[in-house]
């Protein structure tokens, strides 16, 4: 099976940033990943504190291992989240047809890229499936919903 490459977008949280690498390392696919992370820059009325908060993650980012391949992306002007994603994604998919998406904010569990990846390649000739999500926004009785579901 092929392994879908994963978009990180990253700004200036150096931990919550460490801890979304170490939950993806402990995924045994990590390996087999390629790891493609989107780092906004500062906006131009960035303070120095929020300036060296960027350089501290564009740091620890060149010298993350454990990927197939880690491609940084920087962006040396301020995008905004909603802006650096639709690039971001727009340009992973463009180079390898899928993505799985996550923020600098998000740990996820140890199966995370097996679930995704096996969910991809079961659903991909499926035209009534736009995307896979290992979230779901808060729902009354959520402990009736089954382990997966379709929205």
């Amino acid at each position: 099976m092929n392994f879908a490459p994963v978009s990180l977008f990253v700004y200036n949280r150096l931990n919550y940033l460490e801890q979304t690498i170490d939950a993806l390392l402990k995924n045994n696919e990590s390996g087999q990943t390629d790891l493609l992370i989107f780092s906004d820059g500062p906006k131009k009325e960035a303070s120095d504190a929020e300036r060296k908060a960027i350089d501290d993650v564009r740091g620890y980012i060149t010298k993350i291992e454990g990927f197939k391949s880690v491609s940084i992306i920087k962006n040396e002007n301020n995008k905004g989240l909603a802006n650096s994603i639709v690039e971001g994604v727009s340009y992973t998919i463009e180079k390898f047809g899928v993505t799985i998406v996550l923020e600098d904010d998000l740990v996820v569990a140890p199966f995370f890229l097996k679930y995704m990846n096996e969910a991809l390649h079961l659903y991909q000739n499926e035209d009534k499936v736009i995307s896979i999500h290992a979230y779901n926004y808060p729902v009354k009785n959520a402990e009736k919903l089954p382990e997966t579901f379709f929205l």
